[in-house]
């Protein structure tokens, strides 16, 4: 039964390493390398304070047992940079991981941007940074403060395939849908 209940978490999931700026409705699966498989679920909340757009990226790992909630805030939508759309936001994550024998719990603030990119056909594509300061331990007390990402998203509607790296994963793969 908690096998059965594992599967369900995760294909009700999306993959998060470096997710645009700017909210999202989505859900899918990746491969994070070398540890797992992921699934998290991306939503845009239904609230936005002083007109700003919010969202909610949930994350669930398997078969090493983790997981994070990230909320993120759009605060500049639309700046024009060469020629293309730039956005910027505020993201604060909680990150909790089961390594026994050891409990991990962490969490970082920061910022993050989304970059459209020119269009390939009908693929469009956005490359997504995010840059924190927090702690969660990973080793030497650097890597434990600061929190990063860097991905990128190619859009074919309604899937989108993200390719990214960041403070936890070497490389990351994962097979979106958006609605």
């Amino acid at each position: 039964m908690k096998r059965l209940w594992i599967l369900v978490w995760m294909l009700a999931g999306l993959a998060l390493a470096s997710s645009p700026a700017y909210p999202e409705n989505a859900f899918g699966v990746g491969y994070v390398y070398p540890t797992a498989a992921v699934a998290n679920l991306n939503l845009v909340l239904p609230f936005a304070p002083l007109g700003m757009d919010t969202g909610l990226d949930l994350e669930l790992r398997y078969p090493r047992p983790g997981m994070s909630a990230t909320a993120k805030m759009l605060v500049l939508p639309s700046l024009a940079v060469g020629g293309q759309f730039m956005a910027v936001g505020l993201y604060t994550e909680l990150r909790y991981a089961y390594d026994d024998p050891n409990h991990r719990f962490g969490g970082y603030l920061g910022g993050n941007f989304s970059w459209d990119l020119p269009p390939l056909g009908p693929v469009e594509g956005v490359l997504s940074g995010q840059l924190g300061l927090g702690y969660y331990p990973k080793g030497s007390l650097w890597s434990s403060l600061v929190g990063y990402g860097l991905g990128v998203r190619l859009y074919y509607d309604p899937v989108a395939l993200e390719l990214a790296t960041n403070d936890r994963d070497l490389f990351r793969a994962s097979l979106l849908y958006l609605w």
